[in-house]
């Protein structure tokens, strides 16, 4: 028995390469690798799950996930540390003091910081660990890939924000003015619930198109998302529309205060500023399209950047 027989019995088959100088040479080739014998392809939603579920246990694993979620955590304490301070019972309210730590924090700040430390890095770890290539060299869609990852964000983020602000309004209740039996309160809690939730849908899919688009995802997020969002509400006229956090304090549940005007407190003294307001579903739509944007360009990124094992070509 030849060698040819022999790798036939094991599965290999044998392919004539013209050689100049060797004449005919032989490459030995696995079946799957042959045409009509490659892996079956197991439809869009079985690589959307397979891909939810490596980006959750990728997450999951990571050290940054426990320090984000203890400092997602921390704002519980604030509430009772109030409770414990206050020489009186009624010196703080309840429903101010939650308002006050579920935008300023949760809103304004958690939900772009955990989009930027951990959507930034769905596509952009992959290509920094040199894994790229070989997740894609299988028959899948790339863009059931973007979306199973971005669900798997979608999942973490959510749980920890939602029960961290859950947390905080069970706190807050050691306070006048806010109960867990009181209909309006909870009515209130569930209005926050969801503009996070939206929140994190659009800064959680900006930020996985800069981590697929560009090589530093997290430098350019904070210039846009802290810089440039910042900035834009400083600047009168309509710029900041061009925000993300316009439309999620259109979301914000109104209060007592007025939202269409604000101070802006200088060296020169305290200005204001006239804000043309959104309406919720409007702030919504617009939202639910910058979500859609975002991960549009994604997948367009990943279908055109061609990935080797030491770069990303294209970006």
């Amino acid at each position: 028995m030849n060698a040819n027989e022999t790798m036939l019995e094991k599965g290999m088959r044998t392919v004539d390469l013209d050689s100049p100088q060797d004449g005919n040479r032989h490459m030995t080739l696995p079946d799957w690798l042959l045409q009509g014998r490659q892996p079956a392809y197991r439809g869009y939603f079985a690589v959307l799950q397979a891909s939810c579920g490596h980006a959750l246990q990728t997450l999951l694993r990571r050290r940054r996930l426990a320090l984000a979620a203890l400092v997602a955590f921390l704002p519980v304490l604030i509430p009772i540390a109030l409770s414990f301070l206050s020489s009186s019972r009624f010196a703080e309210s309840g429903n101010v003091v939650f308002v006050r730590l579920a935008e300023d924090l949760y809103v304004n700040v958690f939900t772009p910081l955990m989009a930027l430390f951990f959507a930034g890095m769905l596509v952009a770890e992959d290509i920094e660990m040199r894994t790229m290539t070989y997740i894609l060299t299988r028959p899948a869609s790339r863009s059931a890939w973007v979306f199973g990852r971005f669900l798997a964000f979608m999942t973490v983020a959510s749980l920890i924000l939602i029960c961290s602000c859950a947390l905080t309004f069970a706190a807050s209740t050691l306070h006048a003015d806010l109960s867990l039996t009181r209909t309006t309160d909870l009515t209130l809690l569930i209005h926050y619930f969801g503009v996070i939730v939206l929140a994190l849908l659009a800064y959680g899919a900006f930020s996985v198109f800069l981590g697929a688009f560009t090589k530093r995802p997290i430098v350019y997020g904070v210039i846009l998302l802290y810089g440039w969002q910042y900035v834009a509400t400083l600047v009168p006229g309509l710029v900041d529309f061009f925000t993300i956090k316009k439309y999620t304090d259109a979301l914000l549940p109104l209060m007592a205060t007025q939202r269409n005007v604000t101070e802006i407190h200088t060296a020169l003294g305290t200005f204001t500023r006239e804000v043309f307001l959104v309406s919720a579903g409007k702030a919504v739509v617009a939202l639910l399209l910058i979500t859609a944007v975002s991960l549009g360009a994604t997948i367009i990124a990943v279908l055109r950047r061609e990935y080797a094992a030491d770069r990303a070509a294209g970006g």
